[in-house]
This record gives structure tokens, C-alpha cells and sequence, in this order.
């Protein structure tokens, strides 16, 4: 659809009553009920209009999303992969577009729900990411998030308590961002400082966590020489960030 076309529509659908929408909503999941799953999503999404958005307290660290709706999108997109070059865009194409919606709830400092969609994209990507015939168009967007979830554990440390990330979700948070690193050290790295994300950003009880991490990929294989540089050289980081 064209822009023109788009705008058309939308002004069409402004003129529409409440209960008038709501038929479209129901015919739409009658002869489509596979987008139910992304009218949950985006049920969740942040109001742009700030008059009427209204200031919630503690929305920053409540999840609303329901994290099945997420996963859903993310395996529906995936649902691309395994049939050459335009397939692969078109799964990076959608899975970007599930980005932005995490960029849309970090915009709004609705860190739990950004936090959940960055993790659920990244998670299924990196485990479905040797099946693909053409890796750095989903890489691109694997960076795209992994910079999303480093400005969620950023951004806490200024926040007011109550807007904060719970400690389970922060516990979430890093090990995506764990996750990731392990990954990058697989496949050529990341474009954001992973690891200077989580050593200046982790609790003492975090940092021992972490430490365990990359204690037990030390010892978990027999590591190549790079490998282990490389968690060797975190070790040292993290225990520097003390």
C-alpha cells in the first residue's frame, strides 16, 4: 500500500465510531485469525498522543505485554527463513519492524515491555541463526536490539525506584545480553560494548552472577585460544567495575 493510500485509509477510519472499529477489528480476526497475536501486541503499545497518554506510576518496571503474543510475532517472521536471499530480507524486514515496536516502548519508559521484546527477538534469532542462507541481514537487526537492551540496563541506574526494572527482569536482561556476547564471540561480535554495558551497570550480587557465567563457559568445553582470551579479558572487566 502507498503512502497515499495509507493516509487515505487511516482518515477513513477516523471517521468510524468506537463500536464501528471495534466490527472491523472482529471481521479482521475472523478471516485472519493468525494476526491476533499482533493486535495483542499492539494493544500494549505506548498512546503517542501525550494529552491523552496520561503519566502512569511504576510503568516503567510493569510488564503489560503478554510474553506468548511477542514470541508468536517473532516465530511468525522466522516462518520466512530457509527460502533463499528475499526470504531472509523479508524475515529481517518484519523482525525490524518488531524492533521498533520495542524502540516505540523505550521511548515511552516502558523499560519491562522493551526489555521483553528486544529479549524475544534476539533469543529466537541467535537459535535459528545457522539455518539462514544470509546471515547479516538478521545480524543487523540482532545489533539493533542488543543496543535497545543496553539502553534499558543504562537508563536504570537514573531512574526513580519505582520506575525500575524488578530484579527477576534485570536477572532476564542480562542474560540476554549474555546470550548475545557468547554469540558475538561465535560469529565476528557486536556492535555495542556488551560487556562494558554490563560491567558498569551489574549489583554485587549481578556481578557474582555473571562471574558464574562465564566461570562455567571456561570449564564447560575445551575453548579456542581467541575464546578464551575473550572471557578471560570479561573476567577482568567485570571484577574492574567494582
Amino acid at each position: 500500500m502507498t503512502e497515499d493510500a495509507q493516509a487515505a485509509l487511516l482518515g477513513r477510519l477516523r471517521k468510524k465510531s468506537h463500536e464501528e472499529l471495534l466490527f472491523v477489528v472482529e471481521q479482521l480476526l475472523e478471516r485472519k485469525p493468525d494476526i491476533g497475536p499482533l493486535i495483542e501486541l499492539l494493544i500494549e503499545l505506548p498512546f503517542t498522543n501525550a494529552s491523552q497518554a496520561g503519566n502512569i506510576p511504576g510503568k516503567g518496571g510493569s510488564r503489560t505485554l503478554d510474553l506468548s503474543s511477542i514470541h508468536k510475532q517473532v516465530e511468525a517472521a522466522l516462518r520466512y527463513a530457509g527460502g533463499g536471499y528475499k526470504s531472509v530480507f523479508l524475515m529481517a524486514e518484519e523482525l525490524s519492524r518488531l524492533c521498533g515496536i520495542g524502540d516505540d516502548f523505550a521511548e515511552a519508559g516502558e523499560w519491562a515491555n522493551a526489555q521483553a521484546v528486544y529479549a524475544a527477538i534476539t533469543g529466537e534469532a541467535i537459535a535459528r541463526y545457522e539455518e539462514l542462507e544470509d546471515e547479516c541481514q538478521i545480524a543487523e537487526v540482532i545489533d539493533d536490539c542488543t543496543e535497545g537492551l543496553a539502553i534499558c540496563l543504562d537508563t536504570q541506574r537514573d531512574l526513580p525506584e519505582e520506575e525500575r526494572l524488578s530484579d527477576a527482569s534485570r536477572e532476564e536482561l542480562l542474560t540476554a545480553l549474555f546470550a548475545i556476547w557468547t554469540f558475538g564471540q561465535d560469529y565476528g561480535g557486536i556492535n555495542t560494548d556488551v560487556v562494558d554495558t554490563i560491567a558498569s551497570n551489574v549489583t554485587n550480587d549481578e556481578r557474582t552472577m555473571v562471574e558464574g557465567w562465564l566461570q562455567q563457559e571456561l570449564h564447560a568445553k575445551q575453548e579456542s585460544k581467541w575464546r578464551t582470551q575473550g572471557l578471560e579479558s570479561f573476567l577482568v572487566k567485570l571484577k574492574e567495575g567494582i
